[in-house]
């Protein structure tokens, strides 16, 4: 069960728990601040708690807050989470949601929060001003990643994308045309098709699979949320795949792509990244989220470089901790 609680910022104490907190009056949640997504992920947290902050008999917000290993953890069982202020907000409402979060913590004898932000094309305004409040009211940057992602308002074509491209981007994609590559959506009933390629990838790269088969089926059922899987086949062989998330109307999440490496000098990564390009511009979205080309704060450069190529754009995502006196 997921708690409710309201703190009172001006009585400085928490209310009576609620059986819900009105969020009509705020920002679309993103798929990983959704209930739906919460009710399955709190098996993996000691408690799971929907937070909201009043001040003068005011609702400021609220947020998702599991408690893990002594702490608050926003997330705890996704990349990134929000903290959603009402419409109109100003700068001081962020404040004392914050302050409020820091008291109700002392108030559960919590000294240790960490929050990681999604990064800044998931409302630019909002995170900007969570990131500078976190650190006004002492949190700390703990880590900040790289984050790449694509801004499909730019793309018009394959071809104009290829042609605007440097030229070893442009050398690579008609290198790898020319392979006679099969790019296609599956059904979701043959996501297991993409997931055996990202397994295969991951396990040759060393890089970890953080989302079993059986949860990604799991989160493929869920009401709240759209899943879309892709491959590249060649002579009917998968080579390569993605598994990718609508996060929000506007803004999609590529949360695995990669190939087999053994087919590596087929340059199949050098094709498929385009052609999901094309197919979510043809979607209307916005933004397709590439992820991160750090972790824990540390760059990948060759990543970074390879996802420039192709021609995204980079900005940060911030995690912050603060620990109590």
């Amino acid at each position: 069960m997921i708690k409710e609680y309201v703190y009172d910022l001006e009585r400085d104490e928490i209310c009576e728990e609620r059986d819900e907190i009105d969020i009509l009056d705020y920002m679309t949640p993103i798929f990983y601040d959704i209930r739906e997504f919460h009710e399955y992920h709190k098996k993996f947290a000691e408690e799971v708690v929907r937070l909201g902050v009043t001040n003068n008999g005011r609702m400021l917000g609220y947020c998702y807050l599991g408690m893990k290993e002594g702490s608050f953890r926003m997330p705890y069982s996704s990349p990134f989470s929000l903290i959603y202020l009402r419409d109109g907000y100003k700068v001081n409402d962020a404040l004392h949601f914050i302050e409020g979060l820091k008291r109700f913590a002392e108030k559960r004898d919590i000294k240790k929060i960490n929050v990681t932000l999604a990064p800044d094309i998931y409302g630019r305004e909002l995170v900007s001003v969570l990131a500078a409040s976190l650190f006004s009211q002492g949190f700390s940057i703990k880590i900040n990643n790289l984050n790449n992602y694509y801004d499909l308002s730019n793309f018009v074509s394959v071809e104009e994308h290829i042609n605007k491209s440097v030229h070893k981007i442009q050398k690579k994609f008609k290198r790898a045309v020319k392979r006679n590559f099969v790019f296609e959506e599956l059904n979701l009933d043959e996501f297991e098709t993409a997931y055996d390629v990202i397994k295969i990838n991951r396990e040759q790269m060393g890089y970890p699979l953080k989302i079993s088969k059986a949860q990604m089926n799991d989160l493929i059922k869920m009401d709240s949320l759209t899943v879309r899987a892709f491959i590249v086949k060649k002579e009917e062989i998968a080579i390569a795949a993605a598994i990718i998330f609508d996060m929000t109307n506007d803004i999609s999440q590529v949360v695995y792509w990669g190939d087999i490496p053994e087919y590596r000098n087929e340059r199949v990564m050098d094709f498929m990244p385009i052609k999901i390009f094309e197919a979510y511009k043809k979607l209307g979205k916005r933004y397709l989220d590439i992820g991160p080309s750090s972790e824990d704060g540390i760059i990948n450069a060759g990543l970074a470089e390879f996802k420039q190529a192709l021609g995204c754009s980079t900005n940060c995502k911030l995690s912050f901790e603060y620990i109590a006196d």
